[in-house]
Parts: C-alpha cells; structure tokens; sequence
C-alpha cells in the first residue's frame, strides 16, 4: 500500500513539472518583440535657434525712494506768542505760496521800531542845530575879525600920534591895547567853537546809524512776526499751534516744495557705459540746466502700476556700502501726475516721498546687436552651436560646435554679446545666422553628433488657452506624439515653448 502512495506521488509531481514546462517554452515563445529604432534616434537630440541681429534698445532699470528736491524748516527770527495759525497747517496739506502760516503777538516789537523811529528824529534835529550853529559861528567869526582890524587900525594910529607928536597918553594907549588883545581872545574862542562843531556832528552822525540800524531790526523784527508760505508747499511737521508762545531759533514747522521730486537711482556702475550719452556722468557735467531724455518712473500698488516722467539731472555719488552708482531722477511740478499703466491716459496720484520706485533709464540704441540666452552660457565664455555635417543628407543631423563670447551686459534673461561699432579686446566668434543651441548639455564635446529637435507647437499657447485647459499635442517626426494640458505646465516650461515656436 505504502509503494503505490509513492508511485502515485512521483505521477502527480513529474506531471506538474511537465505542465510547468509547456507552460514557460509557450511564454517565452509568445513574447512581444521590442520595438525597433532607427539608428539616428541614438544621437543626441538638441533644440537650436538661429541668432539675429536687432538694435537693441533696452532701458537700465533701477530702483530708489522719492525724496524731497526743496525741504525747509520754518523758524521763527522773533519770540511771542502765536496769534493766528493757518486752519489747514497740518501734516499732509498742501498750502498755496503766498498766504500767512503764523502771526506772533508784535506789540512790543512795535513800541521799539517806534521807539527806533524817535531817536532818529532826535538826532537828525540835533544835526539841523549844528549845521546851524555852524552858519551862526562864520558869521560871527566874520565879524570879530572886521571888529579886530578896526581896533588893530585904532591902536596903530593912536600909538604913531603918542610916538610922533605926544598926543594922548601912555593910559590910553594901554587901553587901546587890551582892547586888541580882546578881540583877539574872541575870535580865538569862536574859532575853537567852530572847530568843535564838526567832531561833534560825526558823533552824531554815528549815533544816528547806529539808531537807524536799530530801526532797521526794529522793523525787520515787526515783519518777522508774520511768517508766510515760501511756496506751494506740503506740511511735513508741525510742532506749533494757536495762542502757544515760540522761541526765536528752534523750528516749528517743516515745508516740502511741491515743484521738484528727486529719485536716487541706484544702479550696476557697469551700466553707466550704456547709457544714452545725454546722460552719462561726463554729459551731466556740462549739460547746463539742459534736460535729457524722458526717464519712466514706475510705482505699484495692489496691482495697478503709475507712471510718472522725469530727467536725470547729476549722478551724486557711488555708493561705497551697496556697490551702486547713484543717479539723481528729478520729476517736475508739469510731470508730477500719474499715468495709470504705460501708455494710459488716466491720471493717477501724485508722486509722494517715501515711495520707492523703480525708474527706467534710456540707453543708447546698439545696432547689430546680439543677444543670447543666460543658461546658453557655460563657464561665462562659451555657446554651443548647431554645425551642419556635410557627410549627411539629413539637414536636421549635424555636430556640436562652440564658439567664445564676452558676457557684455545682462538684459533680464538675455546676455548682450556683440554689436556694431564694439571696441576692446573681448572676442565674440558667434556670427548672425549661426544656430545655438538652447537645450541643456551635459558634459558637451566638441564635434559630437547631434539631432535638431523639430516639434510643432501649435498656436494655443496664448493666455485664454491656458485659462480654458487646451490641450497642447507636441509630435515629433517619428510620429510618436505626446499630449500635454496647458493649465498643468509650469510657466517656465510655456516661455520655452513659446520661445521655441518664435524660433521655429
């Protein structure tokens, strides 16, 4: 019984593995084959464009916060106490030129100008009585000296008759005599008199410019009591009000002249070079009040973008702690309204110090320029080019190529690489019409085999395709196809497209 249970065993297991093995060959000889590929689906396949020249005319961009051009501190020249206050002097408010912002109580500063007033009357009466006591002297000092030599005369004549012929007596001459003598005293002291007056006028001469210097601060201190607008001005501070008493010297108040703005833009010192030439350092120099060319003015706010216009006016300074050169944007009173986007004749707010802004600076147009992509470049010197292989008849099969190029100046993701007219030393082996390469390369060698990628992107790739979730097929020449939905690709993925369809 035992030997049959084993005999039976050894049945089933050999009749098991025989199943099994019809099973695997029957597999293996139904097996799909794997589909065949062409030779040339081996080679590296590349997206290329053809460069072309253009004039390249893009703005350098830079950024800085609004300021004040005029900003003046009021202070008042007298003490006192505030009387009136402009109803509308508050921070924010725009007060016309002209009209009065503070009136100090003026009572004694009165009394002294009229106080000023009477000392000049004063001495002016007291010059009058000089000049004429001046006249009265000469006159009298004319008189002495007549009155002198008819007494001189007298004694002579007695003094002869006493010598010659003993007429009179010696008492008489004597009395003769002192008489001269006399006369002669006078007219010294109306003499000294007179020559006295003329000192004393100087000193009343400077004490009457010494009263009408008192007069003049007098009145200038009246004046100052009233404080008017120096311009159409904004209120910045304000730290005075009605029936407070201010002191002489110290601010109570802050204008912003409403005329001028000025924007310091910061921008790469590299850049200064391509600037338009009206208005690069050198120009600044020497333009004289001239204005350049136009500079846009960009601000922001929940989306919606302001434009003003303005000049660049001086470039004040290279910055040392943020490695920018510093130019001055000034916008004026006809340019300080906005416009509601570029382009746009909707007026918007004003400029406002404190915003930070992004200015457009003109630079100048560069003809024959050529452009290429930033991650085109390896190492900062060289691109890789499509060169057409003669040994095939296929036009889209070719080799790898390189060419050097100078990084001349980066417009946003573009590097500006050659134009007409460059000079320097920098050489730039890329030529119009040469085919670089836009794919991505890893570890590229030079004369390597490479494909043009042809794959036809159709023309759904505006915004209202996207927003609708069209669909995008890419089929390449083999015929295998691929579809994508515009809604689920990235936006970096949708330039290249859109850049590759441009270069199709």
């Amino acid at each position: 019984m035992e030997r049959m249970r084993n005999v039976i065993n050894l049945i089933l297991a050999a009749t098991f593995l025989a199943v099994g093995g019809l099973a695997c060959a029957w597999l293996i000889r139904t097996k799909p084959m794997p589909e065949r590929r062409s030779g040339f689906a081996r080679i590296l396949e590349v997206v290329a464009v053809p460069v072309a020249p253009s004039v390249e005319t893009t703005p350098i961009v830079g950024h800085g916060t609004v300021r004040a051009k005029h900003q003046v501190k009021i202070v008042p020249q007298v003490s006192g106490k505030l009387l009136q206050v402009h109803e509308d002097l508050a921070p924010g408010k725009i007060i016309p030129e002209g009209e009065l912002l503070f009136a100090i109580d003026s009572t004694i500063y009165e009394a002294r100008l009229r106080q000023a007033q009477a000392e000049i009357r004063q001495l002016e009466a007291a010059l009058e009585r000089s000049d004429q006591e001046i006249a009265n002297l000469d006159e009298r000092i004319a008189n002495a000296r007549q009155m002198l030599t008819i007494d001189e005369n007298d004694f002579d004549t007695s003094k002869q008759l006493y010598e010659q012929e003993r007429v009179g007596t010696q008492r008489d001459l004597d009395m003769l005599h002192q008489k001269v003598l006399s006369r002669k005293d006078s007219l010294i002291d109306l003499s000294s008199r007179r020559s006295v007056i003329p000192h004393i006028k100087t000193e009343t001469l400077a004490q009457l410019d010494a009263a009408r210097a008192r007069h003049t601060q007098a009145m200038h201190n009246v004046e100052s009591t009233t404080i008017l607008c120096p311009f159409e001005a904004r209120v910045e501070v304000v730290t005075a009000y009605e029936s407070q008493v201010v002191t002489a010297h110290f601010s109570i108040a802050t204008l912003t002249d409403m005329s001028a703005f000025e924007l310091a833009v910061g921008i790469d010192p590299r850049e200064l070079r391509w600037l338009d030439e009206a208005i690069r350092p050198e120009a600044l120099e020497h333009a004289e009040g001239v204005a350049g060319p136009a500079v846009t003015v960009h601000w922001s706010l929940q989306g919606q973008e302001f434009v003003w216009r303005g000049h660049v006016t001086r470039l004040e300074r290279v910055d040392e702690a943020t490695r920018t050169a510093r130019l001055v944007v000034e916008v004026r009173e006809l340019e300080m309204k906005a416009t509601v986007g570029t382009g746009s004749n909707e007026t918007g707010p004003s400029l406002a110090i404190g915003m930070h802004c992004r200015a457009e600076l003109p630079a100048e147009p560069l003809e024959g320029a050529l452009l290429v992509p930033r991650h085109v470049i390896y190492d900062n010197r060289w691109v890789y080019v499509f060169e057409p292989d003669p040994a095939t008849a296929d036009p889209r099969v070719g080799r790898l190529g390189r060419r050097e190029v100078p990084m001349l100046r980066s417009i946003g993701d573009d590097v500006l690489v050659e134009y007409t007219g460059r000079e320097g030393v920098e050489v730039c082996e890329l030529h119009r019409g040469e085919q670089i390469v836009l794919s991505p390369l890893v570890k590229p060698v030079v004369g390597m085999k490479v494909r043009l990628r042809e794959e036809r992107v159709a023309s759904v790739l505006d915004e209202p395709a996207i927003q609708t979730g069209a669909e995008l097929r890419l089929t390449r020449e083999s015929g295998a196809s691929r579809c994508l939905r515009l809604r689920d690709v990235q936006p970096s993925v949708l330039a290249q497209l859109r850049a590759f369809r441009r270069g199709d």
